[in-house]
């Protein structure tokens, strides 16, 4: 057989092969097509459900998006208050020295104005709603005497921004969680403890109010004055301080531990732990407010609503 009848015989054998094979192509990419249509129709029809899911538990848990990492894995360049050690005895010497510096001046000034007068604060409501004045004030001067020595501003401690309606919202929402929380811990210590007395009076002062005015008098002092001063020396600058080197978990615990120390009071059986608990479970709710809300303005509505509530109850229940 002669070389051109082989490569015709050739070519005409081949033809049904290279056919198959471009119609196997053909069949492949069809199918590859019809796959990533079928791929590109899913991800349009699920990805705005899954995306309105992960929305709906995001605003469904509050408490995911608290941040609990260290400050420095966020943002390198945070606010120094300086080490937690500092902070920590800043705010006590702060808060002794507040409360020194307020009676003494008052001890003077009533001296000046009434010689030989004893126990000035336990006879004049006057002489009482003046040094919770001067003592907030003091404190207040303090932090702020700091915040410039450490090159820092209001916004450092929770006064970055205006006041808005979600500070309310929150500020009621905390109060209710509070109240739900300090029922169930009493129930439980009170059952669990036999002499923990949840109902023991604590001494706030004013013991003698007379007439309208000093009911006035003490309103303020003790359901405006202290959430003003309390917030700004103790969730303001105590908590942002040790925020700015901790997670929010320590730096909640040690702040509401401190808290509620400094509120322990002793009645006629000792000393009264129910107002070490109960401060220490409501500074944990303010500081939870602190940190979500990122500011002090939640903070202070809830702790003058809460005096307001054991204002009533002391004065008038």
């Amino acid at each position: 057989m002669s070389n051109a009848s082989s490569s015709r015989l050739t070519h005409r054998t081949s033809l049904p092969t290279s056919t198959a094979g471009r119609t196997a192509g053909a069949l492949g990419k069809s199918r590859r097509y019809r796959l990533r249509f079928s791929l590109n129709v899913l991800h349009i029809r699920f990805t705005p459900i899954l995306a309105g899911v992960l929305r709906f538990t995001q605003v469904r848990n509050p408490a995911s998006k608290v941040n609990n990492k260290k400050p420095e894995q966020n943002n390198k360049n945070h606010q120094d208050f300086g080490g937690p050690s500092r902070v920590i005895l800043l705010v006590f010497a702060i808060f002794l020295l507040s409360q020194f510096v307020a009676a003494l001046l008052l001890k003077i000034a009533y001296g000046i104005i009434h010689p030989g007068a004893d126990n000035i604060l336990d006879q004049s409501v006057g002489a009482q709603f003046f040094y919770i004045l001067l003592a907030e004030a003091l404190a207040v001067g303090c932090v702020i005497w700091v915040l410039r020595r450490r090159q820092l501003g209001l916004g450092a401690i929770g006064f970055s921004r205006r006041p808005a309606w979600r500070d309310v919202k929150w500020a009621g929402l905390g109060f209710v969680i509070f109240y739900g929380i300090l029922v169930a811990v009493t129930a439980i210590l009170t059952l669990l403890i036999p002499g923990f007395d949840s109902g023991a009076p604590q001494d706030v002062g004013f013991n003698v109010l007379s007439t309208p005015l000093d009911q006035i008098i003490a309103l303020i002092a003790l359901v405006i004055l202290p959430p003003l001063g309390e917030e700004i020396l103790i969730r303001g600058y105590l908590y942002s301080g040790l925020r700015s080197r901790w997670a929010f978990w320590p730096a909640m615990l040690i702040t509401s531990l401190l808290f509620g120390v400094a509120h322990l009071s002793t009645g006629a059986n000792g000393t009264l732990w129910a107002a070490g608990v109960d401060t220490f479970i409501l500074s944990a709710i303010l500081v939870y407010l602190r940190e979500r809300s990122g500011a002090l303005y939640a903070p202070i509505m809830m702790h003058a609503a809460n005096n307001l509530i054991a204002f009533v109850a002391h004065f008038h229940g």
